[in-house]
């Protein structure tokens, strides 16, 4: 894991992914107050050189629109969701470093299983306020 990644702000030879969206769960940290988002981003380099490879991640955070003073808050997320966004990352891998070919299809959606109350909450998104939302 690696918070000061940047998206669009690869080391030369590194590739970058960034899976289209995920379900994850927050809690407060502070109140307590707990809710689910299906618009939580992570930032992937991805570097190969002589048979190794490095994976760095970022997590986008957010914080809770209950607070005065909220935190960013690491999300949580279901074996499922982290078990699709790591075939994801592996499909990503075998096209940059393996040069097989991937079709749209093989990138797996997340799948939104927990209702997700109102819209995206633009101002305490991390994301959103790096532009990547």
């Amino acid at each position: 894991e690696d918070d000061a990644l940047q998206v669009q702000a690869c080391r030369p030879g590194w590739k970058e992914f960034v899976p289209r969206r995920a379900l994850g769960r927050f809690q407060c940290s502070q109140c307590f107050h707990k809710w689910s988002s299906a618009k939580v981003h992570i930032l992937f380099h991805m570097y190969q050189c002589q048979g190794w490879g490095t994976v760095r991640m970022r997590i986008f955070r957010q914080e809770c629109r209950q607070c005065p003073k909220p935190r960013l808050e690491d999300p949580e997320f279901s074996l499922e969701t982290m078990e699709t966004i790591l075939h994801n990352v592996v499909i990503k891998i075998r096209q940059y470093f393996y040069n097989q070919p991937v079709q749209p299809s093989d990138l797996l959606e997340v799948v939104v299983d927990t209702p997700v109350a109102g819209p995206h909450d633009s101002a305490h998104c991390e994301a959103c306020r790096l532009g990547i939302c």
